[in-house]
């Protein structure tokens, strides 16, 4: 009998453990990625909805808020050149906005001085 719940244990144990492994390396992969990323759009794919940053391709959904100089704005109002601030996380193996701001607003959060650590 000790037998029997010993290996009961250790067979919960082992599940236990390989759920929580899952689960952690599920979250790595949406966790929020720490910096925003800060730039001029470079290319909009509007067939895949996506914006370039620099080099950084950023997936655009139905969630992400975009605005331009404060004021709400749309995916179809997006224009190369502008500068741009993106908050982003990454959603399986792609780079997902969250926030994006362009024009006057996005300038200056560039501009703000970064923190030290």
């Amino acid at each position: 009998m000790h037998t029997l719940t010993r290996s009961l244990l250790a067979l919960a144990a082992v599940f236990a453990l390989t759920v929580f492994t899952s689960t952690a390396s599920a979250a790595a992969k949406k966790g929020p990625v720490d910096k925003p990323v800060v730039g001029k759009i470079t290319a909009i794919d509007k067939d895949a909805k996506t914006v370039t940053v620099g080099d950084r391709v950023i997936s655009v959904d139905d969630t992400t808020t975009i605005s331009n100089a404060g004021k709400l704005a749309k995916f179809e109002d997006l224009k190369t050149g502008e500068d741009a601030t993106v908050s982003v996380f990454m959603l399986g193996e792609k780079l997902t906005a969250t926030n994006l701001k362009v024009g006057k607003v996005a300038a200056n959060t560039a501009a703000l001085p970064k923190k030290k650590k």
